[in-house]
């Protein structure tokens, strides 16, 4: 298919390639909306927007509320990996972009098909309304590490409700009746969605959800030892029973639980979620939940490219979760 460039545009449009390109790049004040959206009209019909490969580049958008949950951790270095490593095999180079979400201009001007083929935004972090950002871009684009059910767009996430349903069964199984849920005070979408698989194994097993063995922690090994050891000094004052076992919504809280359990002379139990390195290498190793953070990336990577050519249909995919079990719940 022949590349349609900027000035075929222009000609169609009747304006200057200078207006087209302020319109493509979303340059805002510089043209009205309605202008805009006649140039966008024919550019979409003459096929601008869908004739796939044009730079070459696809653009990983590390999007930031700091909730301090994305960093450069073994978990993201993982991911990141495999969208390169799928990026390098379908002949495209990865560029790397951090935005936080204050930051208007810079994720407006995401929407610029000149200086990438399409967004890989990584949305650990992003609420609804950070989605809905995005919602009228017209580069081809994924979400991955996230997903809302009724946003009309791709998204690619682990499949946290599940994976959290089966590690909280497999405890029960092991015969814990009470089980404690360490929770991050920085509520991402991710944890919510492991919320709810915790509460709906505890429900179908007929169990009790007792609301005080709920600890809030902040999401990192270090501040989550600090919370987790002021919460069990607490519990341990007010003469409550300890909790059979505890799951907690991802391993650097359970590490840091781990630690906080061991100073206090506590031995309950613990699971995490992710599988990160560490994980395997704490005393007791740690019974987790693994994620597949490579195959994460390269599915996204497929998709993106599968969407340069059909752009029309979205899709929620959900990536399966499998229980590690290790010695922290032996």
């Amino acid at each position: 298919m022949k590349k349609v460039t900027v000035a075929a545009i222009a000609k169609e449009a009747g304006v200057s390639p200078g207006t087209v390109s302020n319109a493509l790049n979303n340059r805002k004040g510089s043209i009205s909306k309605e202008k805009r959206d006649h140039i966008i009209e024919v550019a979409e019909k003459l096929g601008y927007f869908k004739t796939g490969k044009r730079t070459g580049i696809l653009t990983l958008v590390i999007y930031s509320k700091k909730e301090r949950v994305v960093g450069d951790t073994p978990f993201f270095s993982e991911l990141i990996r495999g969208l390169e490593n799928e990026a390098t095999k379908q002949d495209y180079r990865l560029n790397i972009i951090y935005i936080d979400s204050d930051q208007i201009g810079e994720i407006q001007q995401l929407d610029d098909v000149s200086k990438s083929d399409g967004l890989i935004l990584l949305g650990t972090e992003m609420q609804l309304e950070d989605v809905e950002r995005f919602e009228n871009f017209r580069i081809p684009y994924i979400i991955i590490d996230n997903a809302y059910t009724n946003q009309k767009c791709d998204f690619l996430s682990i499949n946290n409700r599940d994976g959290m349903y089966e590690i909280t069964n497999y405890l029960v199984k092991k015969g814990y009746k009470r089980i404690g849920l360490i929770n991050s005070i920085n509520q991402i979408n991710n944890f919510k969605e492991r919320k709810m698989g915790y509460l709906q194994a505890m429900m179908d097993n007929g169990l009790n959800v007792v609301p005080e063995l709920e600890a809030f922690v902040q999401p990192t090994i270090d501040d989550s030892y600090r919370d987790f050891k002021d919460y069990l000094v607490e519990l341990i004052k007010g003469e409550d029973e300890m909790p059979d076992a505890f799951a907690a919504v991802n391993d650097y809280i359970a590490l840091g639980a781990i630690r906080a359990m061991q100073e206090l002379n506590v031995n309950v139990p613990i699971t995490g979620f992710d599988d990160i390195s560490f994980a395997s290498y704490s005393t007791p190793s740690l019974t987790t939940v693994r994620v597949n953070k490579r195959y994460l990336g390269e599915v996204a990577v497929k998709r993106l490219i599968e969407k340069f050519s059909e752009n029309e249909n979205t899709l929620k995919i959900m990536v399966s979760t499998e229980i590690i079990e290790r010695d922290s719940t032996k």
